[in-house]
């Protein structure tokens, strides 16, 4: 039965990975009927590159990187048009763009149009980014007391309050409970490997937006997080809001990459390696690099230096290379395409939802190197008991980020020494050929999550997004 005059629009932040699981999120609806029309309202910069990804996906058409500041401000151009797209039936808003906008959406769209946030990250993260702290209430509440003011403006104690997220100004060691996480400590929220945490007004927006919402569209689903889900499902039904799973990693071919032949040699050898870069740490980056070329067993990888900061001394690429035991590659590398070469043993990985998503559905465990955002929560997430699938990396903290850890008898202290044994313990725990106990867990649960995914995409994600049609 066709879903005759449903008709959504999707405001999404101008970011890739939040772009990218959104259009195959649409693919999978536009998969179950035709008679669904989705419109997608996103900043220019990024439309070649969506229809570029919409050529690839299966579904008949014929029925990435932006630097920081290009993005904020796409996102305010964004926001401005956003409203004379409205009204429509169906409306999804990024949470990173959303928020400045709700009030104005539901106003002109009218009680009859369903609003959703649009979460592209684990739900393990979602409460306390959205819903655990009303980060404005409390800077606030805070700002009106002249003796904890301190002299700070508003703006400052609100930044405060969002770097602590744990109801107050400051870190105070408090231990913070996820959904379907470990514990950890206040200070573990936030990583500093890309400097100093940002995101302070769009976070505020978000809360907004989080509020006034009919529900939630979230990146995740009940194999990655079986106890997060059904929490976080429960949660906001008890505000009176619905929430929805829906994801698709999309797949992309190996063949015709420029990479595909350093695979192929490597296919024997099965371990690579991908990072997104610390800008915060380039010496424990080049640290890494030493450790892989300087092992005595070889331990190949590939080392992607796509981003718009990312950069290694051109000394230690010439070592790399004359080394035979990797490649540095400084132009973009499509990941999706990696991931399903049978060399592939292990990922390393900053942590962002897509890269987890895209791994863990080709059975492939992963060694987190949490970077910024949500990174840290989903490396606490994925490395925990019972059934770990991931290494989280803990000699890498830098900041604030330092100092004890409910999950590691370790002693941080981020220095090149500490980080370099951890390095080397790690891939002795993930070599192949002579994984020890742990490295192969880690790879058979890995296979078996894999293997959960295939099932539920078959299965359950197609009934969720009915749920969502008819919503």
């Amino acid at each position: 039965m066709p879903f005759l005059n449903k008709h959504i629009v999707a405001m999404l932040a101008p970011a890739w990975g939040h772009t990218v699981s959104y259009i195959h999120f649409m693919n999978q609806l536009l998969r179950m009927d035709e008679g669904l029309v989705i419109t997608i309202v996103q900043h220019h910069l990024l439309v070649p590159k969506m229809i570029s990804e919409l050529a690839g996906t299966s579904y008949d058409t014929r029925g990435g990187a932006l630097k920081a500041e290009t993005i904020f401000v796409a996102m305010q151009e964004l926001a401005n048009d956003w409203l004379a797209t409205l009204p429509s039936l169906f409306c999804e808003l990024d949470f990173a763009c959303g928020g400045s906008v709700i009030e104005q959406t539901k106003a002109i769209a009218g009680p009859s149009c369903k609003t959703l946030l649009w979460w592209t990250a684990p739900v393990v993260s979602i409460l306390s980014h959205l819903s655990d702290n009303d980060f404005l209430a409390i800077a606030e509440e805070i700002y009106a007391d002249g003796s904890k003011r301190n002299g700070r403006s508003l703006d400052e104690i609100l930044h405060q309050v969002f770097l602590a997220a744990n109801g107050s100004d400051q870190l105070s060691g408090r231990i913070l409970r996820l959904p379907g996480g470990p514990d950890i400590y206040d200070h573990e929220r936030q990583a500093y490997g890309a400097g100093a945490p940002f995101g302070t007004q769009m976070f505020t927006e978000a809360q907004k937006l989080a509020k006034h919402v009919d529900g939630f569209v979230v990146t995740s689903s009940v194999a990655l997080e079986p106890l997060g889900v059904p929490y976080c499902r429960e949660f906001y039904r008890g505000r009176g809001q619905e929430f929805f799973c829906g994801w698709d990693t999309g797949l992309m071919s190996i063949m015709g990459w420029r990479g595909k032949y350093a695979l192929d040699i490597l296919a024997n050898v099965g371990l690579l390696r991908s990072l997104f870069f610390p800008v915060a740490t380039p010496h424990l980056v080049e640290a890494l690099v030493d450790t892989l070329i300087t092992l005595d067993q070889p331990f190949p990888f590939i080392f992607a230096l796509g981003g718009q900061m990312a950069s290694l001394p051109p000394s230690l690429i010439d070592r790399v290379h004359k080394s035979g035991k990797g490649l540095i590659c400084d132009f973009w590398v499509e990941q999706r395409a990696i991931l399903q070469h049978g060399a592939v043993g292990w990922f390393l990985t900053h942590g962002g939802a897509n890269s987890l998503s895209e791994s863990l559905t080709q059975g492939i465990p992963l060694i987190i190197w949490p970077v910024a955002a949500e990174q840290p929560l989903n490396a606490a997430l994925f490395s925990a008991e019972p059934n770990p699938v991931a290494i989280e990396l803990f000699q890498i903290r830098t900041g604030p980020h330092i100092g004890p850890s409910l999950h590691t008898e370790a002693s941080i202290t981020g220095t090149i020494e500490d980080a370099t044994k951890e390095f080397k313990a790690t891939f002795d725990v993930a070599r192949v050929g002579v994984c020890g106990p742990r490295g192969k867990v880690l790879q058979n649960n890995a296979a078996k999550l894999a293997e959960s995914l295939r099932q539920e995409r078959g299965n359950e994600i197609p009934k969720e997004l009915q749920r969502l049609i008819y919503f």
